[in-house]
């Protein structure tokens, strides 16, 4: 656990227990219509791209890493490409400790760069102002996560301060978080694209995953994370319109389930824009939107009609008729 005035002056760090994985296949109806939950439990956000501004060089990472790999005694007899995060740990003594001195090299220079992103302070304060709960879901360290979480705390009270909870982040989950809060020694929670790190958060607030919206900036890692657990929005981020080189570097499937979980519900190129949007779809007629989970509610669906009758989601087409959702 982050022991640093700045962690705990801007969150409230719970590392919780690995949660079940859920199906891949789970969809909802916010996906279908490229839209988010009007009221939203949970904002979960990946932190390098998204919280801060992109400043770590993949492409050199994936380099630097294989190249101990293929230099290793134990790497060398290693097939396909995986993430770098998760090979490095399989190398010999000597290779784990090259591959940490790269990681520490590279998260050293991105923490003595890092500045806030456009538009994130703003964000937090409107989240607070909702009473949604926020936390991060990042592949970085929990020390480097104290630092941003200090930057936003500073900012957020420069801004007007937190009209609710007082805390910026209610939980972080990074790549050396325990899974057993007991045991600081229990292995990690697994990293994205696993959804684990997502699904034992919800565990923590007691929401199902259709009530969080996950933030991200990469569609291989955050996008298909949030996908599988089923979240209720997926947004990617892309500044300028532009996706980012920020693959670590394992294989990409290209299956029609690959693409779909890829695939983001929403695309935005700043965290300013994403706020906006939240409150576009807050303000909009409530007898049009979600509805309060008794009354029947309709959504048109291209040339069919989403019907929601307090059990789940229909797609009501003329003449093929009711497909469960």
């Amino acid at each position: 656990m982050v022991a640093s005035s700045l962690l705990l002056r801007a969150a409230a760090f719970r590392p919780a227990t690995t949660a079940t994985s859920r199906c891949l296949s789970h969809r909802s109806a916010t996906r279908l219509f490229g839209s988010l939950p009007r009221s939203p439990a949970a904002v979960i956000f990946d932190m390098d791209g998204t919280l801060v501004d992109h400043s770590i060089d993949f492409a050199s990472l994936r380099s630097r890493i294989w190249e101990v790999v293929d230099d290793d005694e134990v790497g060398r007899t290693f097939g396909e490409r995986e993430c770098v995060l998760e090979v490095a740990g399989k190398l010999s003594p000597e290779g784990q400790a090259r591959c940490k001195l790269i990681f520490d090299d590279i998260e050293k220079k991105a923490v003595d760069e890092m500045s806030l992103a456009a538009g994130g302070p703003e964000l937090i304060r409107y989240l607070s102002e909702r009473k949604i709960q926020r936390a991060v879901l990042t592949r970085n360290l929990e020390r480097n996560v104290g630092i941003m979480a200090g930057l936003y705390s500073d900012a957020v009270c420069d801004a007007g301060g937190l009209s609710g909870d007082g805390d910026v982040f209610h939980h972080v989950v990074a790549r050396d978080t325990p899974s057993d809060p007991s045991d600081p020694a229990s292995e990690p929670v697994r990293s994205k694209p696993s959804p684990d790190g997502i699904l034992h958060l919800c565990r923590l607030w007691g929401v199902g995953p259709s009530e969080v919206i996950f933030v991200g900036d990469n569609a291989n890692d955050d996008i298909v994370a949030a996908n599988a657990a089923g979240c209720g929005g997926s947004v990617l981020v892309t500044p300028g319109g532009v996706e980012r080189d920020t693959h670590s570097g394992y294989a990409l499937g290209e299956s029609e389930e690959d693409v779909r979980l890829r695939t983001p519900s929403l695309r935005v190129e700043s965290l300013g824009e994403l706020m906006e949007r939240m409150m576009a779809e807050a303000e909009e007629d409530p007898s049009e939107g979600d509805g309060d989970g008794g009354e029947e509610e309709t959504r048109r669906a291209g040339e069919g009609t989403m019907v929601y009758d307090g059990g789940g989601f229909s797609v009501v087409v003329p003449s093929i008729g009711v497909k469960g959702v």
